[in-house]
């Protein structure tokens, strides 16, 4: 074979927007959600971001041995044409809506991986224009999901988050709503006795992606402006409007670093955590996010908003009253009052209860019995 048709080849599996599999059975399931994991199986690399790329898999093989075929598309990218009827529809929109539309007798199945749509929306409107209003400045609203029906479609909505995310849902859904935990990055060697010995209870964390007034780092940051004896250690990307408003603010200070995006497997990031005894995270809508989940396995006691809260998080850690700078205060003066007996304990309670709770085997567990139980409620004829 010539060296231009198997680069034609390798061009043509990386660039379409749909996996194919017949392997499973007769009958089909049409995945919309991503494609990039099955093509970088072999890049360890690439499954160090989010822990979607890692379940995206996961969700194959469970489809594989409940005897589905399965056609995985990326979830807004362009379809091809069908040609074949689909016995269940399963993921995100908008492809998730109009294989629905086409597909009329499937078994659908929504896939929420945060909060409900419009409280998300609205969540994001409210702190943006209280942000604007207090530092004076034009923020665009950032991560606004388009309005769509697809909760209203589904016969079922499969949700990864907790009872608090469920609470952000109108009450005519919530009866379609089964909770899954979705799984946390496998970490290799955690030593959670060295965590013990390195940890600093005058050290916090702040660890998230993009939206971050959704987020809640200004009410953070604004709470370590006034806590100078305690630090604040802060991972991700921050938008450039948010520097433009506290960059002189923290370059001022001397207990705040910012850090950009970290390797979650790298040796600073690791040094990092193991140097932080607790994560603060004011999100105003979530599931349960992964980098709480990741920080949470490798014993940092978490501080959150309840949208960004397992159901359990009063046993874990502190649940914040409101997502208000006087509430962040009061969690700062409840971690300070920790013994260290306490404080050991927590650790040990969230690295126990993340790898016992959130991991690969649950989470294909969880999924396949979830497919089950609605398969089982639901006829699905072969069409």
């Amino acid at each position: 074979m010539g060296l231009k048709i198997i680069i034609r080849r390798i061009f043509s599996f990386f660039s379409k927007n749909h996996i194919i599999s017949n392997i499973g059975g007769s009958k089909w399931i049409f995945v919309s959600y991503i494609t990039e994991p099955f093509k970088r199986k072999k890049n360890d690399g690439y499954f160090h971001g989010h822990q979607n790329r890692q379940e995206t898999l996961i969700i194959a093989e469970v489809a594989q041995e409940l005897g589905f075929s399965y056609v995985f598309n990326d979830y807004d990218k362009p379809l091809n044409f069908w040609k074949r009827n689909f016995d269940i529809v399963f993921g995100l929109e908008p492809n998730f809506k109009i294989l629905c539309e086409k597909n009329p007798k499937a078994l659908k199945i929504y896939y929420a991986t945060g909060a409900y749509f419009k409280h998300q929306n609205l969540m994001i409107i409210n702190r943006t224009n209280a942000f604007c209003e207090k530092y004076d400045t034009n923020y665009p609203y950032k991560r606004l999901i388009k309005e769509h029906n697809s909760c209203e479609v589904a016969d079922f909505i499969f949700q990864i988050g907790s009872k608090f995310t469920i609470e952000t849902y109108p009450e005519h859904l919530r009866h379609k709503i089964l909770i899954i935990n979705q799984t946390s990055h496998v970490f290799k060697n955690i030593n959670i006795e060295e965590k013990i010995k390195m940890t600093s209870s005058k050290d916090f964390i702040w660890f998230g992606s993009w939206g971050t007034i959704l987020k809640g780092l200004d009410l953070v940051i604004e709470c370590f402006f006034i806590n100078k004896s305690l630090n604040l250690h802060v991972v991700g990307p921050i938008e450039e409007e948010f520097l433009r408003v506290f960059k002189n603010k923290i370059n001022n200070v001397s207990n705040i670093f910012l850090y950009g995006f970290l390797d979650v497997t790298s040796k600073e990031f690791r040094d990092l955590v193991n140097k932080c005894a607790f994560l603060i995270f004011p999100s105003a809508s979530e599931g349960v996010p992964g980098s709480v989940i990741n920080l949470q396995i490798l014993g940092v006691i978490p501080i959150l908003s309840k949208w960004a809260s397992p159901d359990k998080i009063t046993d874990l850690g502190y649940l914040l009253k409101d997502l208000s700078i006087s509430s962040i205060n009061e969690s700062i003066d409840w971690s300070q009052s920790l013994s260290h007996d306490q404080l050991v304990e927590l650790i040990k309670t969230n690295y126990y209860y993340i790898s016992t709770t959130h991991n690969n085997k649950k989470f294909k567990m969880e999924m396949k019995n979830l497919f089950n139980s609605v398969i089982t409620n639901h006829e699905i004829v072969n069409t």
